[in-house]
């Protein structure tokens, strides 16, 4: 059997693609899964009778325990073979899967989705590592092309499956529709994946960093839900709750400058010195705020506010995800001959426009008017996420790429979280505000002031693109 030149631990051209097809495979689970549900918020909102705080607890948990996972995917990369915890990884999603079959309530709804936001913070890191180790770095660009295609194909038509399984069927169905795949993809690991790591050293466990940085995240998660957007709150109410923000923030620091000293730290926060990493870094979580903002705020808007079916939701996030794969393929090709900047800059731009115009559409919003501008935004994130992304991770060597992968992911879900929940307490508080001023748009306009927030958080990281290298 004649040897991949490809792989630099010995496979052959046969295995790497069983592999890829592994690896890709589970990542689709985890992203149907994750973009499936979003359609069905305002059905649990619905079914279980909660306001928009509580419903975004959905995306909430899975992102906040999924930031737990990404802390534990580095040492665990390290510490153990790879095929046993990539299928415990699996198998833990199937087991929130199941939790979500037969979830009472919306907590145990919450926490089934905390458990598969779990293990995709494995799943996801892993299988980066992986792909950065079996391929060599001049065909980094295409093998994270056709990774993000996939992805984004799963997250495609996952908003289109899940409305489809809320309307005709119910909505636990969502979590039912994982478990065949998952149990295709258990198959597979251990039919083709061999065990493969970076390095036999042994790492130790960074105990004090996780269990702080854990309490941290728990703690501010926890203040933020009992925030409520009061605009006419007192002088001495603002400053408490400026107080608040700030001793968060400078307990974070001192976790961060705990973690720079550790020799076997919990994240590798010294990556950030990488100042192409950094900056990568940077791009991918503004592109990541605009897309989960707009996977809580479209079906609401589509649903609650346009009275349409949730059908048009999944169509609208379907189309966005079809053009964003296609320019994704493109892009990846692009960035392995040209770099990543110029094409980050244009990106960056497209995006931060597509939240302008979406913010115009809402005075008379149509679908057909949203469908073309989601699809704009997919143009500005298939250019400026991937690209940028890829050439951050090729910045660092092989063997760190998983905890790079992970550090990456984690400060993308982490800062997602804290947004997400102060749009739905804004969402909400500016709406109820508006409504008490006799506007009949509340909603929409809060929603609106949203958008615009973030065209400008969007149109400022291009000079973190002009960071990035001009060639490959």
């Amino acid at each position: 059997m004649i040897r991949s030149t490809d792989s630099s631990h010995g496979l052959t051209e046969k295995q790497v693609r069983q592999v890829l097809l592994t690896l890709l495979l589970g990542g689709t689970v985890v992203s149907f899964s994750n973009s499936a549900l979003n359609p069905a918020i305002p059905v649990f909102m619905s079914v279980f009778a909660v306001d928009i705080v509580m419903g975004g607890w959905v995306l909430n948990a899975y992102i906040l325990s999924m930031s737990v996972g990404l802390m534990l995917s580095g040492y665990l990369s390290k510490r153990f073979d790879f095929r046993p915890v990539y299928s415990t990884a699996i198998l833990g999603f199937m087991l929130g899967s199941v939790i979500g079959m037969c979830a009472p309530s919306m907590m145990m709804v919450i926490v089934a989705r905390a458990v598969q936001g779990f293990s995709g913070g494995l799943i996801i890191p892993l299988s980066i590592g992986m792909l950065y180790q079996i391929y060599p770095q001049h065909r980094h660009g295409r093998v994270m092309a056709l990774w993000g295609i996939v992805i984004m194909m799963s997250l495609a038509f996952g908003p289109l499956v899940g409305a489809y399984l809320v309307e005709q069927f119910a909505w636990w169905t969502l979590f039912a529709a994982t478990l065949p795949l998952s149990a295709l993809v258990m198959v597979m690991v251990w039919t083709w994946l061999p065990d493969v790591r970076a390095h036999k050293a042994k790492k130790p466990f960074d105990v004090i960093g996780f269990v702080s940085l854990l309490v941290w995240l728990l703690a501010l998660m926890t203040w933020l839900s009992t925030l409520k957007a009061d605009f006419h709150s007192s002088f001495a109410s603002m400053v408490g709750t400026g107080l608040l923000a700030v001793l968060f923030l400078l307990s974070f620091l001192g976790w961060w400058a705990y973690e720079r000293q550790q020799s076997q730290p919990l994240l590798s926060v010294r990556l950030f010195s990488n100042k192409v990493y950094l900056h990568s870094t940077i791009i991918s979580i503004t592109q990541t705020l605009g897309l989960m903002v707009g996977l809580l705020l479209l079906p609401i808007l589509v649903q609650e506010v346009m009275g349409e079916s949730a059908l048009w939701t999944g169509v609208i996030l379907m189309a966005a995800t079809l053009v964003s794969s296609i320019t994704t393929h493109f892009a990846g090709k692009r960035v392995d001959r040209h770099g990543a900047r110029s094409i980050g800059i244009l990106g960056i731009l497209i995006s931060a426009l597509s939240m302008l115009m979406l913010a115009w559409c809402l005075y008379q919003p149509t679908l057909w008017l949203l469908m073309a501008i989601m699809s704009i935004q997919g143009v500005g994130v298939g250019l400026a996420y991937l690209p940028t992304t890829t050439v951050g991770f090729s910045s660092l060597a092989k063997e760190v790429v998983t905890e790079g992968a992970a550090l990456n992911n984690i400060s993308r879900r982490i800062v997602s979280t804290i947004f997400i929940t102060l749009v739905t307490v804004y969402v909400a508080g500016r709406g109820a505000q508006l409504l008490a001023a006799g506007s009949n748009q509340s909603v929409s306009t809060a929603i609106q002031e949203i958008f615009v927030i973030l065209a400008v958080m969007l149109f400022l990281t291009v000079f973190s693109a002009r960071q990035l290298p001009k060639t490959a």
